[in-house]
């Protein structure tokens, strides 16, 4: 590697970065936390949410095909962990509890019971989808505020080098300024991927809390057959 190669390495991000302040770098390393943790969550809810939705699609499809819930719960075999099997499962556990205890009820009483029943068990699969979406929230929030604590403290340091040195030479200014703002940029770059994957996950999962209400109502119906 020549001279010129390692002066266009000092000059580039990487450079301005390791030349860095102790605290310039603290907060380099908390963003650079955040982005991760942020992308790590995006494409693990993007793929956890069109699991969800493909499932979803699946049962709604079935549900207006079967004659009875009985039929449904032979035809219907999926994932444990999808949220539309836990709906089914719910319901079914509600009903053979009631046949164990010995009632024998008509069909249409047992609704008030599992539309009871179903309500609780939406809630829960959405609170379990939308787990860790706060997170994004929070770094789209704080991002852009630590990366702008870097930014602040590296003008001081850079107004302090002016005081030290007795010269206000642009020279002596725009290195320490230049590795100031670098913490403003990565501060935004943390933060902007963060809101535009949490307002794209939020309306994802607003879309499977639908096929969830909606399938809830096929196994109502079906029931008060």
């Amino acid at each position: 590697m020549g001279i010129a190669d390692l002066n266009v390495y000092s000059g580039g991000l990487i450079g301005l970065i390791l030349s860095a302040g102790p605290v310039a770098r603290v907060v380099v390393i908390i963003l650079l936390f955040f982005s991760v943790v942020s992308w790590t969550i995006i494409f693990f809810k993007w793929r956890q949410l069109s699991v969800a939705e493909r499932e979803g699609m699946k049962f709604l499809k079935i549900a207006k095909d079967s004659e009875s819930f009985k039929r449904l719960t032979t035809m219907y075999a999926d994932n444990p962990d999808s949220p539309f099997y836990k709906l089914v499962i719910a319901s079914y556990k509600e009903i053979t509890g009631r046949q164990k205890e010995g009632s024998t009820v008509p069909g249409v009483e047992l609704v008030p019971a599992v539309e009871s029943v179903l309500r609780v068990s939406i809630a829960e699969e959405t609170e379990r989808l939308e787990h860790r979406l706060s997170f994004l929230a929070t770094t789209a929030n704080t991002a852009p505020f630590i990366g702008l604590f870097g930014t602040v403290w590296g003008i001081m340091d850079s107004f302090r080098e002016i005081g030290m040195r007795g010269t206000t030479s642009l020279a002596v200014v725009a290195p320490g300024i230049s590795e100031a703002l670098i913490t403003t940029a990565l501060g935004l770059a943390t933060a902007i991927p963060a809101v535009l994957g949490y307002n794209y996950l939020v309306n994802r999962l607003k879309g499977v809390s639908v096929k969830m209400e909606n399938a809830s109502a096929y196994i109502v119906n079906l029931i008060s057959r």
